[in-house]
């Protein structure tokens, strides 16, 4: 007798929840078990329900019934275990990856940093009282005032598929997009989707999955959507435009860091890395999963910590990579930021997809683009500079803050590190150092 796979695996928040699901979907005669998490996939208790996904239908519907909602749903893909839903549908046999159609993946497509200031520069700019932030130093979104107690985050971004099932890259598309209202200091309100899709390459079950995994984004932020475009093209695109909301003396800019403080990053790096080395098939599966579940991952959590600590300086870490939005920052602070190579948190297997010498195309933009406020010291170690040139899709918040208020949210966020600080110097200079 052959027993069916049970390729889903549920979260929920606790070992007795996991316990409560596995009784009841028995009972129903379901074939489910609870498991020891894998290490791709996040749980707090470290237990979470195995299921096969043919059952999928009905243990949704009976733990509506019960009040046991998961947290979150992973469903086998390969050997990798990656973002779902119960109700999604599975790849068809031998259908083409979606990263096969793009040259590009994920934030790794931005122009380069450099060339889009010489195609802004001279553009005439419309101006307003009530535009607290615009272009000016390159922040995360723009802030319009609507009121003396609110205003209104603007912001976009839409990139090709940077991993190969549909739900996840949705779902990381919408993460990432969400992610510039939480680097201003502000909510989540509402998007709309932004799509450019190949129908004849792909099919429409594609983009409803796609579409899927960026309304478990949205949920999970506490936004709506509010609509959308869709066109058809050649290439996939997939993004969102994102309102937020943020009172107008509380929003966080990328200037403002101050002698003395201390950098904090709360994702590690190696997104670009780790999916280019996927695209060759040279990355361990589970590497690739964790890679996805980081980029999955809102901001939202470190954004709240940060709140409590009032940050000089926030801004987000995306396709410029690390040093990229460090620049920014030391440009609009009108000082220095030295960044302590050794103290990079790094994805798994992103230092050894770096030294397979496949590294995204991104890199070498991002290292072009800084060249001029680039100071790379002796001895530091070139798959380090790498780490911190890797374009980034969907990272983390990189904040400035007074050093006891660093190391407290450092505490609070167990995933996030000190990479660096801010000292009196040149403006707009990036630093690297071995060590601090």
């Amino acid at each position: 007798m052959v027993t069916a796979r049970r390729d889903l695996l549920l979260v929920f928040g606790s070992t007795q929840r996991v316990m409560q699901a596995e009784r009841a979907a028995r009972e129903r005669g379901l074939n489910v078990d609870a498991v020891p998490a894998p290490r791709a996939v996040s749980s707090q208790c470290g237990v979470v329900l195995e299921a096969q996904p043919e059952q999928a239908a009905a243990l949704a519907a009976l733990l509506a019934a019960a009040g046991l909602e998961p947290q979150a749903v992973y469903r086998r893909r390969g050997e990798t275990w990656t973002p779902s839903a119960l109700d999604a549908a599975a790849p068809a046999a031998g259908s083409a990856g979606l990263t096969a159609g793009s040259a590009y993946g994920g934030c790794g497509a931005k122009l380069a940093k450099g060339l889009l200031e010489t195609i802004l520069c001279g553009l005439p700019r419309l101006e307003s009282e009530d535009l607290l932030v615009g272009i000016e130093f390159a922040d995360d979104a723009g802030v319009v005032r609507v009121s003396g107690e609110l205003a209104i985050i603007h912001t976009t971004d839409f990139f090709p598929p940077i991993v190969d099932d549909p739900f996840t890259f949705g779902r990381i598309a919408a993460v990432n997009a969400l992610s510039d209202v939480y680097a201003m200091g502000g909510q989540p309100l509402a998007a709309m989707n932004l799509v450019s899709f190949p129908l004849a390459r792909l099919g429409r079950d594609v983009l409803k999955e796609i579409l899927r995994g960026g309304l478990t984004a949205l949920k999970e932020a506490g936004a709506v959507l509010a609509g959308g475009h869709t066109v058809e093209g050649q290439e996939l695109l997939y993004g969102l435009a994102v309102t937020g909301t943020v009172h107008p003396d509380r929003i966080w800019r990328n200037g403002g860091a101050q002698p003395g403080d201390l950098l904090l990053l709360t994702k590690p790096l190696g997104t670009g890395l780790v999916a280019t080395a996927a695209k060759a098939e040279l990355v361990d599966p589970g590497d690739l999963a964790t890679a996805m579940r980081w980029m999955g991952t809102l901001n939202q959590a470190a954004a709240e910590a940060l709140r409590d600590a009032q940050p000089h300086a926030v801004t987000d870490v995306t396709g410029f990579g690390l040093v990229g939005h460090a620049a920014e920052m030391a440009n609009a602070s009108g000082l220095t930021l030295e960044l302590e190579l050794t103290a990079l948190p790094r994805l798994p297997g992103a230092l050894e997809a770096a030294a397979t010498g496949l590294v995204p195309a991104g890199t070498g933009k991002n290292r072009d683009s800084v060249a001029g406020v680039l100071d790379i010291g002796d001895g530091a170690t070139p798959l380090l500079v790498d780490l911190a040139l890797d374009p980034q899709t969907s990272g983390g918040l990189l904040a400035a803050l007074p050093a006891a208020d660093a190391q407290r949210v450092q505490r609070r966020l167990p995933s996030s590190a000190i990479v660096g600080r801010a000292v009196a110097g040149t403006s707009g200079v990036v630093a690297l150092r071995m060590s601090l």
